[in-house]
């Protein structure tokens, strides 16, 4: 496979064309007022959005020729979140869960289970894994979602109209040391001294791999949809995040 090829097959190139960026400050906001409300707004919203995703995953394989029951992927995808309301433990047993019916489901409608886990599992454990870090301090979720959020703007302004395909993903990673900058003077969150500088630099250095893993999920790195796109910088680093988080608390390890 060449360097070519393999760009094309995961690297997302943001385009300049249609509503994105409105799009991106409605996400926020309405993250946000999820986040206000509470836990189970956070876990509503998210589900919702993993299930949309792999909604859009599974149609990106039929439209390849694979069996896939979409329904069955959007089920999968939708516990997860849920579960992690009651604690990590809750979020294993629910990821647990999300594969059985996923190859349950897959048996009776004659799918592909493969291709049913790769898009309905990742996108349903991260909302799993926002909801579990919403859970241990709802702050670290707020900073993360603004963190993350700068990140995005950082790689939608300069990529989109960039020949390299490295300078969208480090001007995000950029704008999310900025903000980082502004959480560890204005000392926002449940961190320790010092321990701000490491949450941020996860971000910068993990939401760009979140991309790649995103584009594995469906057939090229153009056929993701728009509700994947809105959980890719989240993949990697939320799990991190909430076991980091766990681990500073004092509640594991």
């Amino acid at each position: 496979m060449s360097a070519s090829t393999i760009v094309d097959r995961f690297v997302y190139r943001p385009r300049p064309d249609g509503p994105h960026a409105r799009l991106g400050v409605v996400w926020f906001m309405v993250a946000a007022a999820a986040c206000a409300v509470g836990t189970v707004a956070v876990a509503t919203l998210f589900a919702i959005v993993a299930a949309v995703a792999a909604l859009g995953s599974a149609r990106t394989w039929q439209a390849t020729g694979r069996r896939v029951a979409v329904g069955v992927c959007a089920l999968s995808a939708v516990i997860a979140a849920p579960a992690a309301l009651f604690g990590g433990k809750a979020l294993v047993i629910g990821a647990a869960v999300s594969v059985v019916v996923a190859v349950v489901g897959s048996v009776l409608t004659a799918s592909n289970p493969f291709v049913v886990l790769r898009s309905s599992f990742v996108p349903g454990a991260t909302a799993g894994a926002v909801v579990l870090l919403g859970r241990v301090d709802m702050g670290a979720l707020v900073i993360l979602l603004v963190l993350i959020s700068a990140y995005e703007s950082g790689d939608y302004l300069m990529g989109a109209e960039a020949d390299s395909i490295v300078e969208g993903p480090v001007s995000g990673m950029a704008a999310a040391m900025v903000l980082t900058f502004t959480v560890a003077v204005g000392r926002f969150g449940p961190f320790e001294s010092g321990a701000v500088w490491v949450f941020g630099a996860l971000v910068a250095v993990l939401a760009p791999i979140g991309s790649l893993v995103a584009s594995a999920l469906v057939p090229s790195a153009s056929a993701a949809s728009p509700a994947l796109r809105r959980l890719d910088a989240w993949m990697v680093v939320t799990p991190v995040w909430a076991w980091l988080l766990l681990v500073q608390l004092g509640r594991i390890g």
